[in-house]
């Protein structure tokens, strides 16, 4: 009888998950709708092989069906954040990519490169691979192998679809892909390449050509990693091995200071940054650090445009430019665009201690508009930082930690930012 309850209530779990596929699929063709459920259970096989090999008692293994990084200690959407310094993954979402398998299907798949006996993984050790993609690339792989061929990360750039899939193997079985990035593709044929690898406690923190690019968590035990190899079409490939206080490794733009005076004079100029062509702007994620503190009577001027689908975007103001350590940030301004009316919900939060506070919203008629430039301002009072948009106050925060603690600007979605600029107080 408990053998018949047993089989009852793992079938239960798989018909409920092929279920949801189906619903999922319910307005889709067959083809389509095939693709899915194989999907599902390559997902299902994947997660009964990691639970028998590796137990949820087994070192840094962590559930593979996230694909999205969440916060220490998750909670109800309604109080807390869900986005962090690295976590914008709705930006330059991709499709689908045929299946989840991650069949490194590359017009080479021969081994170009291999690191072998790697020893004491551990948090804060980087791999730094460079070498040159050749001029007929369709993909190539870094993969970080335990002893018995498992791997913990597969990163696999594919250039003719312009993404990066993420992804692990357990028996030759794969996890669900991530392709989601908040970084657009910057990687060429016939270019050098340069990529980091951070490993963290939780995961591992990927940089792209000298620019932060995502971050996977840890599905498998990364202190049994012992092998890297690179496969594909590129060539002069070399890798280091370094450990590192702080990541990513980049220089840091100085955001520029102007009195109130010459402010407003850039402003009414034919150089006003509201009017900068389209190639002049920055590189997102944007990182900035100040030249002084962010105190009473300052105010951070940001000149953009919305994107022509935009989901959100945000702007932390945090103690420190890295990605890793993870900073304090002090106000935490995320605008999320609603599709019809105008209205928008402006969440207000901060971090600290590793974790989110309780967030504050409201839900606007705002002049945010996609494909429509803004002017958008937030002010450091005696109390408070307010957010204005084109000349109209649309939020509030007050502080819940000291301004002066604030060294660098961080803003990162579906906006594009022509430049960012610091009003000293009179």
């Amino acid at each position: 009888m408990a053998v018949l309850a047993f089989l009852a209530l793992s079938i239960g779990d798989d018909l409920l998950a092929y279920g949801g596929a189906l619903l999922d699929c319910r307005a889709s063709s067959w083809t389509e709708c095939k693709s899915l459920l194989a999907s599902t259970r390559n997902q299902r096989q994947f997660e009964a092989l990691l639970k028998r090999y590796y137990p949820p008692h087994d070192g840094s293994a962590t559930s593979p069906t996230t694909n999205v990084h969440r916060s220490p200690t998750p909670s109800p959407p309604s109080e807390m954040s869900t986005e962090s310094i690295d976590s914008c993954d709705f930006a330059y979402q991709e499709a689908s990519s045929p299946g989840s398998i991650s069949l490194d299907k590359s017009s080479s798949t021969e081994v170009v490169h291999t690191v072998e006996n790697i020893t004491e993984v551990s948090p804060g050790l980087c791999f730094v691979i460079s070498g040159t993609i050749q001029l007929t690339c369709e993909r190539f792989s870094i993969n970080l192998l335990l002893k018995n061929g498992d791997v913990a990360l597969h990163f696999n750039p594919r250039l003719p679809q312009n993404y990066i899939v993420r992804n692990c193997r357990v028996k030759g079985c794969w996890g669900r892909e991530e392709v989601a990035s908040p970084l657009s593709f910057n990687l060429h044929r016939g270019q050098r390449f340069a990529v980091q690898v951070l490993v963290t406690d939780k995961e591992f923190l990927i940089c792209v050509n000298g620019r932060h690019f995502n971050a996977f968590q840890h599905r498998l035990p990364y202190r049994k990693i012992c092998t890297l190899e690179v496969k594909g079409d590129v060539r002069d490939v070399a890798v280091d091995q370094c450990y590192m206080e702080c990541y990513p490794q980049l220089e840091l733009e100085i955001i520029r200071q102007l009195s109130p005076e010459a402010l407003a004079t850039a402003q009414l100029g034919v150089a006003r940054p509201l009017h900068l062509p389209e190639a002049d702007g920055k590189p997102m994620p944007y990182t900035g650090v100040l030249q002084e503190p962010f105190t009473n009577g300052r105010k951070l001027h940001l000149y953009g445009r919305v994107k022509l689908l935009p989901h959100s975007f945000y702007v932390n103001l945090q103690s420190s430019a890295y990605v890793w350590p993870h900073p304090s940030i002090l106000f935490h301004l995320n605008p999320r665009f609603g599709s019809v009316g105008g209205r928008h919900v402006i969440c207000r939060n901060s971090w600290t201690n590793g974790k989110w506070e309780r967030e504050e919203r409201s839900e606007n008629v705002t002049d945010f508009a996609p494909g429509k430039p803004f002017h958008l301002q937030i002010a450091c009072t005696d109390v408070s930082y307010q957010v204005s948009l084109n000349g109209k106050l649309i939020a509030e925060f007050i502080f819940r930690d000291n301004p002066r603690l604030v060294e660098a600007i961080y803003i990162q979605g579906d906006i594009k930012v022509f430049d960012v600029v610091v009003e000293t107080a009179y």
